[in-house]
């Protein structure tokens, strides 16, 4: 059985667990362009392809005080765009909110920051996977950690 999970935004990533459970880590593929980066559905469905279950996290909307409308929308595109990818592959997935995941994962960590908190996890549990999005980067990835978290989450819940 594959498993996968995604932490959708475009500094996000995708964490595939292999049949002994070794975690594959991707970076969220991204085209860069002119105006703006693009997700590069074509790789992301190459990463996704052969996956038995996707776990991947819900963007939730902000109030508008907060963030509003722009980020809204991104986040109602990001979440259509994987719902559609994983529906068109035949894979099931789950969407499961940041709240739902992180209060199990996050569980006796430390501290105010789910970003801060979600690397301290993500290390203590993963402690030969590297966090760093490329070799030369000295700060880890929350988006490796979260979809790492969110990967052994839906792994514990079918019970594997």
């Amino acid at each position: 059985m594959i498993l996968a999970g995604v932490d959708p935004g475009k500094s996000g990533a995708i964490v595939r667990f292999g049949g002994d459970y070794s975690p594959f880590v991707h970076m969220m593929p991204v085209i860069t362009g002119a105006k703006r980066d693009e997700f590069d559905a074509p790789l992301i469905v190459k990463m996704l392809d052969g996956c038995s279950h996707v776990f991947v996290e819900k963007l939730q909307p902000m109030p508008l005080k907060a963030g509003g409308s722009i980020a809204n929308f991104n986040r109602g595109f990001c979440n259509g765009l994987f719902i559609g990818l994983l529906t068109a592959l035949s894979i099931p997935f789950t969407m499961v909110r940041p709240q739902e995941w992180q209060k199990e994962m996050l569980a006796g960590i430390p501290g105010e920051d789910t970003k801060q908190r979600s690397v301290m996890a993500a290390q203590r549990l993963f402690p030969t996977v590297s966090l760093l999005p490329t070799p030369r980067c000295k700060k880890p990835s929350d988006g490796i950690a979260d979809a790492l978290l969110i990967a052994e989450w839906g792994r514990r819940r079918l019970g594997r």
